[in-house]
């Protein structure tokens, strides 16, 4: 989808010198005019429509609740509360990020600092890891689940002198040979209803505490699990009540038809593609982006919209500071 905010900025820098504060005119006319005719927002608090104006601050209109007597506004617990920019700016920020548009082409084309647009981008991806938390992914009927792997990074961050190896390059490889510590390992379910989930918990191969831990909860009772040779997968089935049918590199066949786990192994080229476009995702912030991939695998026409608007509810304390961004969910295995 076109940049709009880009294009407009472009536009400005066009215009002879004279017609720049005419067109800032007309913006905030129009501006002005949308906000006064907008219906109020009802009440985050008792969900009240009994609402009326109640000034400004710092800009942003304030309303109060008949009901309940509380003021807030339009932004008050949602994705975009105290923040400086508005709607336009926001869902430009989502439409990059699930269109996987690298940081820096964001910032660039907004014109925003390098900060802000990773403050922004992270909100994004933390509320969606924790709207996965709030409501888990369940994968019914039949559903496959495989691990795929990616190189530990800590891009962003500084490495200490004594750090055992030296900084790679984007696209470096492992020192080591196999599936080594040197991997994050990212466990994924895929349900062919559509349902998708991912998540990482731990470095190489993971162990049957691994995988209860990432499945544990995600397993419907009804399911059956493909999975491929690994006896870690067997847990599932002990723990989860459900069988767990082992798939060969070439698929199984049985009295029920022929298994395979292709639509797995479809899912681990999808991250690896994104994965790439993101160039490369720092391991403390994986499970953040393992969020947005599972929203990303089959998704619907309209998904930035969906997120905006799951984003700027306010029936929902969905708001996520600087603090949270730098603090909350961090990976560290």
């Amino acid at each position: 989808m076109e940049n709009k905010i880009a294009k407009l900025i472009e536009l400005v820098q066009k215009l002879p010198e004279n017609c720049v504060e005419e067109a800032i005119e007309y913006v905030i006319g129009k501006i002005e005019e949308n906000t006064n005719n907008k219906a109020p927002p009802p009440c985050p608090q008792c969900k009240s429509e009994k609402i009326k104006r109640n000034g400004n601050k710092k800009g942003s209109q304030r309303f109060l609740c008949k009901d309940c007597g509380r003021t807030y506004s339009e932004t008050t617990n949602t994705i975009m509360a105290y923040s400086h920019y508005g709607e336009a700016v926001w869902k430009q920020a989502i439409r990059d990020t699930v269109n996987c548009i690298p940081l820096e082409e964001t910032a660039s084309s907004m014109q925003l600092s390098h900060s802000t647009a990773f403050n922004m981008r992270h909100k994004i991806l933390l509320a969606l890891e924790s709207e996965e938390i709030r409501e888990p992914t369940v994968l019914n009927g039949v559903c496959e689940l495989d691990d795929t792997y990616v190189l530990e990074s800590y891009k962003g961050s500084k490495l200490p002198p004594d750090f055992w190896r030296k900084p790679r390059k984007h696209g470096a490889v492992a020192q080591k040979r196999g599936i080594s510590n040197e991997y994050i390992c990212i466990s994924t379910g895929v349900g062919r209803d559509g349902a998708s989930y991912s998540k990482t918990v731990t470095r190489a191969a993971p162990s049957k505490d691994d995988l209860i831990e990432v499945f544990g909860n995600r397993i419907g009772e009804e399911a059956l699990i493909l999975c491929d040779g690994a006896t870690s997968y067997a847990a599932l089935g002990e723990n989860c009540a459900c069988p767990v049918q082992n798939v060969s590199v070439d698929g199984a066949k049985s009295g029920k038809g022929f298994y395979n786990i292709n639509t797995a192994n479809s899912f681990h080229s999808f991250i690896k593609d994104k994965y790439n476009q993101f160039r490369g995702v720092a391991t403390k912030y994986l499970n953040r982006y393992n969020a947005l991939f599972s929203k990303l695998f089959r998704p619907s026409e309209d998904l930035a919209d969906e997120i905006y608007k799951l984003l700027t509810s306010n029936d929902l304390q969905r708001h996520k500071s600087v603090n949270d961004v730098k603090s909350l969910n961090l990976l560290d295995i």
